[in-house]
């Protein structure tokens, strides 16, 4: 509507100073220019709060990316929150060929023994030559299932109906032989069957493994099995891997993937192998140093916009950069009107509260205890008060702790409490909750209590969320400084049609004026000719 008044204002066609001589347009547009002054004084308003807002959601896209990258359980090699993070092995296997091993979570025992007499194997049938009839050539996987049937001399039916571990299975005859082995390999029989036509030879196998793991083909009435060589009067079974782990002997294990005390171990072949595992401190300590240079980044461009100070476009006794507006812009060259803009866009949240407290909060759980200790024991560091909530690493002294200590080191970071985060938690299931937490437990829920899409039972998003929302969220259109933007623009659209309304009335001033001077003009020249007539 703005757009619609302000080109009413701008192009109406008016013809003025017919009678009076006086340049109405320029007097009208300066008895107008103080009421255009308020309106462009609200338009810059809205979009500081525009620009504040775009820098709050800046802020919260950073958290977001953070809490993704560092938080997030589907990304299980960077999630800090988890324990695996903090134990990291090498593996060293004296015969591979046997067995390999990987260290997952905390290991007891960094040196294990296996000797594998049997690996784990599904179910398995190997077809013989198929029988064809005389004078057909071999099986093509685009056969139709008449012309299988034809090549392998049986009888002629509508369809193939067999059974497979007792689920029956039928295929059409105008389907092909591909479509045979993929209903087959889609079934709930729980087999895969496949044909080599280079070998021209049929091959099943059961999709699981291990002594449950069974092929059973019955109910063959129209001979398909006997004729691609399957013997459907045997069952075949899989067998379960057999082994024995630092002198236990196991017989029951359907994979040959296991997980023991924290380690997986991937048996290969039969034989006996060593398997030794040692702390990868290199690796932790990697994950940690990209854990805290994120952090660091991240509290530094929050500290950043805190601190930031608004620029005097006069040097310190001058007024600070402001919005310009349209008569400014048209007066000014692009490249200074984007150095004015970069100006104006600064120290919009110069010690801003909501910023202040994310920083400080960071910077507390930082220098905090916790039950392990505190960060400062394995090495890192708060800085200068002036470095705000930034940390620093002791490099030697943090791989030690990783080396000597890597339980201690964990809990310091990852440790769980018994309180799940909630934004409706009590102050002391928030004070237990902080008190057995971790650091990245701590971090965890200053996120959530900012960034936060779900509600709380006020119906609360996270405070930056419901200070300035984010896109891709309702908050992107209800938020406190979005609702502050929308009523700044139906007062800009008030104001402007009560300057319309002003403007016009002017004009009509004018327009009297004009047809009052026109009557005296006509009435003059009347008279005028009237004594000349008489004289």
């Amino acid at each position: 509507m703005v757009n619609n008044i302000s080109n009413m204002l701008n192009s109406k066609l008016r013809f003025t100073g017919m009678a009076s001589g006086l340049d109405t347009d320029s007097i009208v547009q300066q008895m107008m220019r103080i009421e255009m002054m308020k309106v462009d004084k609200v338009k810059q308003d809205r979009q500081l709060l525009e620009w504040k807002r775009d820098d709050y959601r800046s802020i919260t896209n950073l958290l977001r990316s953070f809490k993704d990258e560092y938080f997030d359980i589907i990304r299980p090699a960077n999630n800090m929150r988890s324990a695996n993070t903090y134990y990291s092995y090498k593996t060293e296997s004296s015969n591979s060929a046997v067995a390999t091993a990987a260290g997952t979570s905390q290991v007891s025992m960094m040196e294990h023994t296996i000797k594998v007499e049997q690996l784990a194997a599904a179910a398995r049938i190997d077809g013989g030559a198929v029988t064809l009839a005389e004078g057909k050539e071999s099986l093509k996987l685009n056969d139709t299932i008449e012309q299988v049937m034809d090549k392998l001399g049986l009888a002629d039916a509508e369809e193939l109906v067999f059974n497979i571990n007792d689920k029956e299975i039928k295929v059409a005859k105008d389907k092909t032989l591909n479509d045979l082995l993929q209903t087959i390999n889609n079934s709930a029989a729980d087999v895969k069957i496949s044909y080599s036509s280079f070998l021209e030879k049929f091959t099943m196998t059961s999709k699981s493994m291990g002594t449950d793991a069974k092929i059973q083909v019955t109910s063959d009435s129209s001979g398909f099995f006997e004729k691609i060589g399957i013997d459907i009067s045997s069952t075949a079974n899989g067998q379960n891997a057999k082994f024995t782990l630092d002198g236990k002997l196991v017989e029951d294990h359907k994979s040959n993937i296991f997980t023991a005390d924290g380690i997986t171990y991937t048996l290969n072949g039969i034989g006996e192998s060593n398997i030794k595992l040692t702390q990868d401190t290199d690796a932790i300590f990697n994950k940690i140093k990209s854990f805290i240079d994120k952090y660091n980044e991240l509290v530094e461009k929050i500290g950043g916009k805190v601190d930031e100070s608004r620029p005097r476009s006069g040097g310190k006794t001058g007024s600070y950069y402001l919005p310009l507006t349209d008569e400014q812009r048209e007066a000014m060259k692009e490249e200074d009107i984007k150095k004015w803009e970069e100006n104006a866009k600064k120290g919009l949240l110069k010690n801003d509260g909501l910023l202040s407290s994310i920083g400080q909060n960071m910077r507390r759980v930082m220098g905090d205890m916790t039950e392990a200790g505190g960060l400062f024991s394995i090495g890192i560091s708060t800085g200068n008060w002036r470095e705000g909530a930034k940390l620093n690493i002791d490099e030697d002294k943090l791989k030690k702790a990783i080396a000597d200590n890597p339980d201690q080191v964990m809990n310091i970071f990852a440790k769980q409490s018994s309180v799940a985060y909630h934004p409706d938690n009590t102050k002391e299931q928030k004070d237990l909750r902080y008190a057995e937490s971790g650091i990245v437990e701590r971090l965890f829920d200053i996120l959530q209590d900012n960034i936060r899409t779900t509600r709380n039972a006020d119906g609360k998003k996270g405070m930056l969320l419901e200070k300035a929302g984010i896109v891709g969220d309702l908050t992107e259109f209800q938020s406190t400084l979005v609702d502050e933007i929308n009523k700044k623009g139906s007062l800009i659209e008030d104001m402007t049609v009560k300057l319309f309304n002003k403007e016009n009335a002017l004009y009509m001033k004018f327009a009297s004026l004009e047809t009052a001077l026109s009557r005296m003009n006509s009435q003059s020249a009347w008279l005028a000719q009237s004594f000349g007539n008489k004289q």
